[in-house]
């Protein structure tokens, strides 16, 4: 090898050449060092670029509204909270960016993931909620009733529902697909996605979130139990330690990379997190097919240190990994492959980039009614969501309702 050669070679975490893993295996490195390119605000790719100053002002003045809207909720109340000035805001904001975002992406799969993001966040998240809010039913002593999607309050019927679509198929069903918190950090951070801390150190302080993880467990079991002053003021805590932290991430994306929230504050990602350990989804490694390009690891927003990981465990089975698909579409040779619940009914389908590609693209059999099938979903929602505004009613009418519909069923 060249000295030329050698001095551009880009190593993964974890020491210099002929360092060995914890396995005595000696440690996966990259080949070639990836340039930051320098990319119109018309594209976008799996590598991270790096933008005008104006797409990163305009990215900043988004991250601003967002904050200026919920605290105008919360605390101003300036012109009557309207939806340009709300906690909204942040929702509108994604959809804006979201088209401009979908239309810039390049990988293929990457825009399909994008375009059901934004669909779920600006339906489930928005329109619904803020257009035709209904209560969902709940266990526990909470101080007020949980309006859907209340996926984040322990004891909700969403919140049960996602723990267990995260059991069967990881947590990119929610983090990767379905919320807003990283919807706007997708859309509106991508100029950020540059600077993602990478290495050693900052793959060691992915550990910060547990200690999140563990206030919301407390949380948890605040609401299982009768409202009292202790936990009036527990709850009252930790969500401002959840939402002071949630809006300084974006301001600080310039410094900290666009998912620096999810990377090590956040509560709800350290849950679903745990659940991709000890559920079915992992990424499989296939330790003959790979080049050690190291695009896996570069393409990864979340830090992980992917092709290090592969070569030593022979998969990818981290709490971090949100399953947004980057680095298994970006692998040309097919050694990343996505494992959860449907690969124990059917072992032999692979999840590859070949795969991914080709159904993100609408090339296989089942191209034609998906499309059709997510918008008739989104439709379905919006009309359930108006159905059931109109016909739940007051708090109080909640259990009532769903007693006599019960009853309905089951005679």
């Amino acid at each position: 090898m060249t000295a030329g050669r050698a001095a551009t070679e880009q190593l993964m975490p974890g020491g210099g050449p002929g360092a060995v893993s914890g396995a005595g295996m000696p440690q996966a490195k990259s080949k070639k060092a990836f340039s930051r390119k320098r990319l119109a605000a018309s594209k976008q790719r799996s590598l991270a670029g790096k933008y005008a100053l104006w797409v990163q002002a305009l990215s900043l003045a988004a991250f601003s509204l967002a904050f200026l809207g919920w605290l105008n909720e919360i605390y101003l109340f300036w012109w009557d909270t309207p939806i340009w000035l709300n906690r909204y805001t942040e929702y509108v904001i994604i959809l804006m960016f979201g088209i401009w975002r979908i239309g810039a992406e390049r990988n293929p799969y990457t825009r399909k993931r994008l375009i059901v993001l934004v669909s779920c966040v600006t339906v489930l998240w928005w329109l619904i909620p803020w257009a035709f809010p209904f209560f969902e039913p709940y266990v526990g002593f909470l101080g007020a009733q949980p309006v859907f999607p209340a996926i984040h309050t322990p004891g909700t019927v969403t919140f049960f529902l996602v723990l267990g679509a995260v059991f069967l198929f990881g947590r990119r069903v929610i983090c990767g697909w379905n919320c807003p918190c990283v919807g706007i950090r997708e859309t509106v951070g991508f100029p950020f996605r540059h600077v993602t801390p990478r290495g050693k150190w900052a793959w060691r302080l992915r550990h910060t979130k547990w200690f999140f993880f563990i206030l919301y467990v407390i949380a948890g079991a605040a609401v299982i139990l009768p409202l009292n002053s202790w936990t009036a003021t527990f709850l009252g805590v930790f969500g401002m330690l959840v939402v002071l932290p949630y809006f300084a991430s974006m301001l600080l994306s310039p410094v900290i990379g666009n998912r620096g929230y999810c990377r090590y504050l956040c509560p709800y990602g350290a849950t679903f997190g745990a659940l991709n350990r000890v559920g079915f989804f992992r990424i499989d490694f296939d330790p003959e097919t790979c080049n050690d390009c190291g695009v896996c690891s570069q393409v990864c927003d979340m830090g992980i240190p992917v092709l290090e990981l592969g070569r030593r465990k022979g998969k990818i089975d981290v709490a971090d990994c949100m399953g947004c698909g980057r680095c298994a579409t970006e692998c040309t040779k097919n050694s990343l492959a996505f494992i959860d619940v449907r690969s124990a009914v059917n072992p032999a389908v692979a999840r590859s980039r070949d795969r991914l590609r080709t159904w993100a693209e609408q090339k296989t059999a089942v191209r034609g009614w998906q499309p059709w099938a997510f918008a008739a979903i989104m439709i379905f929602a919006l009309a359930g969501g108006w159905w059931f505004s109109e016909a739940v009613g007051s708090p109080g009418e909640l259990p009532t309702k769903i007693w006599a519909a019960t009853l309905c069923l089951v005679h």
